[in-house]
């Protein structure tokens, strides 16, 4: 057997469908002109219109072959759609049919710039005028399309002189390189100037090289040829692997002397080994072919056998003779039977239906009947192209004799196939094509608690899967009812006891015995408690990742805290430090000579700078104990009054008296129970800060109410005040503003109030106008008694 022809063995014909737009208010001559041009071969998709919206939505919606138009209509005539036409698709062919007998209707019509133009009584006329018209079409499409191929070509050309691909390459007449293109580094790995160097030959297979050397290039050099020579040969890139080459070589003559050689390579060793495997495959191919039990024949249009397989040569008995027909065969060598054994009609054959039809007959049962012996065969016939216009038949017959003898065998097998599934260890179950379940074997009833006899032509999709999954389910029957496979799919089912256990579904389409999809089989898996597993898993993987997010923000602020310490600490500490050492330093030199006056002033001076310094390690020690959560609160008897009073007389000596401090103490209660360690650094720090961001004032203000289980502390001054993008700010550590930059200090204090204010379960609030002063206020919950102290 012809082994191309047998590569090619179904082949399906397309036919060329005629797309008609007809412009017409009169259905009955709408029907006669599609039926014209249908009895002529036409196989005609066609729509009608009689108004302009309807014309627009017609173009817009789909692409039409041909226009044909009455010449006039109440509302809409041909010039309003040949100039619509013209605004969308001018190439479209337009035909005028007229009803009118005026003279010069044709001219005008045509010269209007309609394709063509026929009378409505002369309907004989309009198809050679569709032929003619369609037939322009074409022509002038082709115009366009080689038009637009020269355009193309010209700019492709000027892209392949950019950015051309293939390995070109001039040679001088000897064949050595005089110049490379860029692409070598793609093809070989080399640069031009490396591959130059090497030479031509550099690299070229052992095998290959003399005929490079001597029959191309040594018969170009000799004149011996002047035409292109094409030539395939091996070539070691330079990463030490061979690749297959193809190149073309053309020598360059003026005035009959060879000045130079031009070569273009590509690399072509994936089309090689696919050129080598595909003559391995074919050689099995048509081995395969020849040793199938399978007869096939290939029949062309008129039903002679132009080729067949040994296979079908036995079973038909094919004499070995040129142009015989498939039905002389059949005739001369058997009686065809029905299945029934009735006489079986040699034009009923599938060959012969599927010659003039050009559909397909699949398994066809036919008997053979030979010096009263019978045999079975099953046939197939399928059309194949020959052509753009004809077509061939392919035929395969199978000798099923024996099918017939063995049916009582079939049958204990199809029933052992069943008491497989009703006993298999996985759910198994299957719809029809309706939805309706057709199979349920024992372990789908374990795992759901229905029986088979409860589930049998239900719905499965709407009973038995949980709500919120229908759509997407729906949506996968349906895809497996179109033939594909679905695998590992999450199929939520319901049980009898209303809970929800998930199956790992496959599913595959079900088929009768022509090869139709009746329905879909499924096989599942209970993953329920996978599932279950793997949902702790994430949660717990969920919860250790916020936890290590946690850990990380807070070693990140930590470190950022570290960062600012030793920021402030190199700066506030310089200044006392070096106040204390020039003190020291004078003392050493000029104690003696100046004086003890002079000396008392600058101990003095280290004095104030020593209690700076302590001040600002204080505030240090604080904030590290806050931010470890060391700070315990520890609640004792206070009086109000002369706490306030002893707070005011200690930030006055600090501060060396250079504010006075207004103070309002009001309380219901002469003591109260709170701890005094964290409200003295509330109010050290709120009234130091009033002080120190006054600079040019010399008042601040204290206000301290007790009432009703409450204490209200407010501090006021009159100072700097405090930007707005600022006040968010405030309470970090170690944050000092750029206006304040000035004013010594560790930007600690208010981070510690804040802390101090959170630890004893009270708030802080802050008002402040720029340049005009500065509010704070801050509310505790205090115990009068101290056995409410525990509470």
């Amino acid at each position: 057997m012809n082994a191309s022809l047998a590569v090619n063995i179904i082949q399906q014909k397309q036919l060329k469908v005629l797309q008609v737009l007809v412009v017409d208010n009169s259905e009955q001559d709408y029907n006669l002109l599609v039926d014209k041009i249908r009895d002529e071969g036409f196989d005609i998709i066609s729509r009608r219109v009689e108004t302009q919206n309807n014309f627009n939505k017609a173009l817009s919606e789909h692409s039409w072959d041909l226009i044909i138009s009455n010449d006039h209509l109440p509302s809409f005539d041909t010039s309003k759609a040949l100039s619509l036409v013209s605004e969308i698709n001018p190439s479209l062919p337009l035909i005028v049919v007229s009803r009118s007998h005026v003279e010069g209707t044709t001219v005008n019509t045509v010269s209007s710039g309609t394709d063509d133009h026929t009378h409505q009584s002369n309907v004989a006329r309009l198809i050679p005028v569709v032929h003619r018209v369609i037939k322009n079409h074409e022509h002038r499409m082709d115009k366009g399309i080689i038009q637009n191929q020269l355009q193309n070509n010209q700019d492709n050309y000027q892209l392949l002189a950019n950015h051309v691909q293939d390995l070109v390459c001039l040679h001088d007449t000897n064949g050595d390189y005089q110049w490379i293109s860029p692409s070598v580094t793609k093809i070989l790995g080399y640069t031009p100037n490396e591959l130059i160097k090497a030479g031509a030959f550099y690299g070229i297979h052992p095998e290959d090289k003399n005929h490079l050397t001597t029959r191309i290039f040594g018969a170009i050099e000799s004149g011996k040829v002047r035409n292109v020579q094409r030539f395939n040969y091996r070539r070691r890139r330079k990463d030490g692997i061979y690749i297959y080459l193809e190149t073309l070589a053309e020598p360059v003559y003026e005035k009959n002397c060879l000045i130079k050689i031009v070569s273009t390579t590509r690399d072509v060793t994936e089309q090689t080994l696919s050129s080598q495997l595909l003559e391995e495959n074919q050689a099995r191919y048509e081995g395969v072919l020849e040793s199938l039990s399978e007869g096939i024949v290939l029949i062309n249009y008129d039903g002679i056998i132009i080729t067949y397989n040994k296979s079908a040569q036995k079973m038909l008995d094919i004499p070995n003779r040129d142009y015989i027909g498939i039905s002389n065969v059949l005739e001369t060598n058997f009686q065809l039977l029905q299945k029934d054994h009735k006489p079986f009609d040699i034009k009923h054959f599938p060959s012969t239906i599927t010659a003039i039809t050009g559909l397909g007959q699949h398994n066809k049962v036919i008997g053979l009947k030979k010096n009263d012996q019978i045999r079975w065969a099953s046939v197939t016939t399928v059309p194949y192209k020959l052509s753009a216009s004809k077509k061939g038949v392919v035929l395969s017959i199978n000798d099923i004799t024996q099918v017939y003898q063995s049916e009582e065998k079939a049958q204990k097998v199809a029933a052992e196939l069943v008491s497989l599934i009703e006993t298999a260890n996985a759910p198994i179950f299957g719809i029809n094509w309706y939805g309706k379940i057709t199979e349920w074997n024992n372990y789908a009833t374990k795992v759901t608690g229905f029986s088979k006899e409860e589930v049998l032509g239900k719905s499965l999709l709407q009973e038995f899967i949980a709500d919120g999954h229908r759509e997407i389910v729906k949506s996968l029957f349906k895809k497996i009812l179109r033939g594909k496979n679905a695998t590992n799919y999450e199929l939520p089912m319901v049980t009898r006891g209303g809970q929800t256990v998930t199956m790992l579904f496959n599913g595959t389409p079900r088929r009768d015995y022509e090869n139709r999809i009746v329905g879909m089989l499924g096989v599942g898996q209970d993953i329920t408690e996978l599932i279950d597993y793997r949902d702790k898993l994430e949660s717990k993987v969920e919860e250790r990742t916020i936890e290590l997010q946690e850990a990380l923000k807070k070693e990140k602020e930590l470190v950022s805290l570290k960062s600012k310490f030793v920021s402030m600490a190199s700066h506030e500490f310089r200044t006392p430090l070096t106040t204390i050492q020039f003190a020291s330093d004078f003392i050493k030199n000029y104690g003696e000579k100046k004086g003890w006056d002079a000396v008392h002033v600058k101990l003095n001076k280290v004095d104030e700078q020593i209690r700076h310094m302590t001040h600002l390690l204080d505030d240090v020690l604080v904030m590290g104990k806050s931010q470890a959560g060391m700070i315990k609160v520890n609640r004792s008897l206070l009086s109000v009054s002369e706490f306030c009073h002893k707070i005011i007389e200690e930030v006055s000596y600090q501060t060396g008296y250079t504010h006075t401090v207004e103070d309002v103490i009001i309380s219901d209660t002469d003591t109260i129970f709170c701890d005094e360690k964290l409200m003295r650094n509330i109010l050290i720090n709120l009234l130091n800060n009033a002080i120190k961001f006054s600079p040019k004032g010399d008042r601040v203000r204290l206000e301290v109410t007790c009432k009703k289980g409450a204490l209200r502390v407010l501090v006021k001054d009159w100072g700097l005040g405090i930007e707005k993008e600022e006040r968010e700010k405030i309470f970090e550590a170690f944050h000092r503003s750029d206006r304040v930059s000035g004013i010594y200090g560790t930007g600690l204090g208010l981070s510690i109030v804040k802390k101090a204010v959170e630890i004893l379960d009270g708030t802080i609030t802050v008002e402040s106008v720029v340049k005009k002063g500065t509010t704070f206020i801050v509310t505790l919950p205090v115990d009068y008694e101290k056995e409410n102290i525990s509470n």
